[in-house]
């Protein structure tokens, strides 16, 4: 049974004890009762990050041992086989209903599991840990999926085994499908864009998460694991032409006017500033721009990068594209803390936002005067403890006015940008 967090959310936390990691169809067992209270961080650390391996942690009672791995009474072991069904990469889940409306928060794989005896051993809790699917590819190179004749413990092609792996010049969508394809990750748990960029082949010596990334890169799009745990991969025109992106999906401010927050942080600093690129795709001439104005005030700050683009121009209309976002520092909002149960109103957005909406932050400063700014979501953190009742939503930002030059916002060339073509 799900957990009545106040009277307006209802937290469900659910393991698929009885289910394969890839199973298509998941059994998931409810322990929400148990559940004491549990984070969930996802996301990057800014625009010009890569996308970590979304975590959950989540913190249950113990009192009666049940969670404890090699407890053989424990309701969740499986006796037929001897074993504990409490096991690495068991997929979780994390729900959170309001207004009726169910919403999937987290969705990941089990990973460490410890047992913990507090209160000098008067209380018992299990802090798990669950990973999304990051982990997953992580840990697996191309050459290392696929149906191999002979070898001891493969069965029949379709069941346990697919056909090995091989690719050839495609789209970079096309060619996530096929790696997601290769390792049996589930056609449910995916979102892929048609990309517009044609890639080249891949060694088989590839790291599957690295693969996915180069496709990533190639593209300049993003690709990460969703709140609902799908694998998404966006193309190069999402933010300028995906509804969520270009238009404001939520208002916060801390006038009473709109949705309030509880703290922003603003940041203008030369962390998110490069202005010399030199990339260079597998086979081709190095591409090189600059910007000559950021040079001269900031001094070079260069990025180097081998891509798996088929033609030289691709690369240099990618790098034209981010030196267009990244060559002149702005004023921007970094990240905004909101405590959900302060007005019922941003449970839907606390429950419903992901990694790319767009939101506008205003901020009414002790002088009176006040900064807008329009932002991209690049981060998302819940930290929830079901026992006091508490929850808080930390949102990390970026500038949406970087793609583009918005009239009327700031002047060009401090707040602002052209958009790339």
């Amino acid at each position: 049974m799900s957990v009545s967090f106040d009277s307006d959310v209802d937290i469900t936390v659910e393991i698929a004890f009885d289910s394969q990691p890839f199973d298509s169809s998941q059994s998931f067992t409810d322990i929400s009762s148990f559940v004491r209270s549990f984070a969930i961080s996802r996301g990057r650390s800014d625009e010009l990050s890569a996308f970590r391996a979304g975590l959950l942690s989540f913190s249950v009672s113990n009192q009666d041992n049940r969670f404890n791995p090699s407890n053989t009474s424990s309701p969740f072991f499986d006796s037929a086989n001897s074993r504990t069904k409490i096991q690495p990469l068991k997929q979780v889940r994390v729900k959170a209903t309001y207004d009726s409306i169910e919403h999937t928060i987290f969705r990941g794989f089990l990973d460490v599991i410890p047992v913990k005896f507090i209160a000098e051993g008067a209380d018992s809790i299990v802090q798990f840990t669950a990973i999304d699917a990051f982990r997953l590819f992580q840990n697996q190179t191309f050459q290392s999926v696929g149906w191999r004749v002979g070898r001891v413990g493969f069965t029949e092609l379709g069941q346990t085994t697919r056909l090995g792996y091989g690719d050839t010049q495609e789209l970079s969508s096309d060619r996530a499908t096929r790696i997601l394809n290769a390792i049996g990750f589930p056609s449910a748990l995916r979102s892929i864009d048609t990309g517009t960029k044609q890639v080249i082949q891949q060694p088989l010596t590839t790291n599957v998460l690295s693969g996915l990334r180069e496709c990533e890169l190639a593209e300049n799009g993003q690709f990460f694991i969703d709140k609902d745990g799908k694998a998404t991969f966006r193309n190069r025109a999402y933010k300028f032409t995906n509804t969520k992106a270009t238009t404001v999906q939520a208002t916060f401010d801390n006038s009473g006017s709109n949705l309030p927050y509880t703290d922003v942080q603003l940041g203008f600093d030369d962390n998110e500033v490069i202005n010399n690129y030199s990339w260079t795709r597998s086979g081709g001439t190095t591409q090189f721009i600059a910007d000559s104005d950021s040079i001269q005030r900031f001094t070079p700050i260069n990025s180097s990068e081998t891509t798996i683009n088929i033609n030289d121009s691709d690369v240099a209309s990618i790098i034209s594209q981010k030196l267009a976002e990244t060559a002149i520092p702005i004023i921007r909002i970094d990240s905004l803390t909101i405590n959900p149960r302060q007005d019922t109103n941003i449970w839907t957005q606390a429950l419903g936002r992901d990694i790319g909406d767009r939101i506008k932050v205003n901020i009414t400063n002790t002088d009176s005067s006040t900064f807008t700014d329009e932002l991209f979501i690049e981060s998302i953190t819940h930290n929830v403890n079901a026992s006091s009742q508490t929850w808080s939503w930390i949102l990390t930002l970026s500038p949406a006015t970087t793609a583009s030059w918005v009239l009327g916002q700031a002047q060009l060339g401090i707040g602002t940008r052209f958009a790339y073509a």
